[in-house]
């Protein structure tokens, strides 16, 4: 993660390196990460997982930034918003 750029109660939209989008081929600057609930075939809770997802066509892949960086941060930039 290089900066934020924007953030929510359950995302933070980072800046990144430029790159080529692994879906649509666009050139992007920044990608979405949130966390997602990952469920076998018959619905049962396996883990949680980093998700990315690109502006340009809304492209997912799994992030590899750390759960549990990104879930403290979360909750750190919730905390900050609330008033004291």
């Amino acid at each position: 993660m290089t900066r934020i750029i924007e953030h929510g109660k359950d995302f933070v939209l980072v800046g990144i390196v430029p790159q080529d989008c692994g879906s649509c081929g666009g050139r992007v600057d920044s990608v979405r990460l949130s966390l997602d609930v990952v469920t076998s075939s018959g619905g049962d809770f396996l883990g949680i997982r980093s998700l990315a997802t690109t502006p340009c066509c809304g492209g997912k892949r799994s992030a590899p930034y750390p759960v549990e960086y990104l879930a403290r941060l979360l909750d750190h930039l919730d905390d900050c918003e609330k008033p004291h």
